[in-house]
């Protein structure tokens, strides 16, 4: 792709974005995601031989400890690579109550009312269309069942992540967004809006913090361009001139956090709803 093509509204609106991260993304993130997977899993109430659909799955995080603990999961991303790392798991981990399927989180092709509980971990924030998104969540949920949506803070709140964020803006301000991305269910306002919009009662947001340790800055840096969607499709766009960028931010990164031992918090809304009955 030629560095002179214009960049999408968002990158994480296209599954290539995800193919690209699928592998980085399950070495690097899913452990991480177990945390908040495990808090959905208890605000939902899963149990042992309930029906889940798990609506963006990425690389099956949720769907495999859902299934570990007896549920029976329908999960479902848009993106090939992660899908197949999830078949992948699948046969390793001999689970068998997981089906994994590559569609579109807006258009979900189950029966009405077929699951007991429903998520979207950190993947509904993104779609174009998050109206659609919420209301084929609470199209495929029995009466009564629950549903989790999973975003993140605002980026203010994560320095690191603001000065990575900040000195890409600065240094390669060509391959960014025209224009400002649209929030992404980054306040509790917005995602009980949205959830009740959709028909969702009983909706609640809570926060819920997780943190991981990175050996270095420079395994950070390196890990972002693996796993973070957004860094490795400017990584991509930039072709050449990414090498020059990276050492240039690991610097910068380096000169405000220091580049030993690096501890990051993030914290997630657990955006809970429940369809009526």
């Amino acid at each position: 792709m030629s560095t002179n093509d214009k960049p999408p509204a968002s990158p994480l609106t296209a599954p290539t974005a995800w193919d690209r991260v699928a592998a980085g993304y399950e070495t690097d993130i899913a452990p991480v995601f177990e945390d908040y997977a495990n808090e959905a899993l208890r605000l939902a109430g899963v149990e042992a031989g309930m029906k889940v659909v798990d609506v963006a799955a990425g690389p099956g995080t949720l769907a495999a400890i859902a299934a570990k603990a007896g549920a029976s999961v329908s999960a479902i991303d848009f993106s090939e690579a992660m899908v197949a790392r999830l078949e992948r798991r699948i046969h390793e981990e001999n689970l068998a109550n997981v089906s994994a399927t590559v569609g579109d989180g807006m258009a979900l092709p189950f029966d009405d009312a077929s699951f007991d509980a429903g998520f979207s971990m950190f993947g509904l924030m993104f779609f174009p269309d998050r109206a659609r998104g919420f209301s084929e969540l609470l199209r495929v949920l029995a009466p009564g069942a629950k549903a989790v949506v999973s975003s993140w803070v605002p980026m203010t709140r994560v320095p690191l992540m603001l000065a990575t964020f900040s000195f890409l803006g600065e240094h390669l301000p060509e391959l960014m967004p025209a224009k400002p991305l649209p929030p992404v269910l980054s306040d509790a306002v917005a995602c009980r809006s949205e959830m009740t919009a959709a028909g969702f009662t009983n909706v609640e947001v809570i926060e819920h913090s997780a943190s991981f340790l990175m050996p270095s800055m420079s395994d950070l840096v390196a890990s972002f361009a693996r796993s973070n969607a957004v860094v490795a499709a400017l990584a991509h766009r930039a072709g050449d001139r990414w090498h020059g960028t990276e050492d240039l931010l690991l610097a910068r990164l380096v000169e405000q956090f220091g580049a030993g031992e690096q501890t990051m918090s993030m914290t997630a809304l657990l955006t809970t709803g429940t369809r009526p009955t």
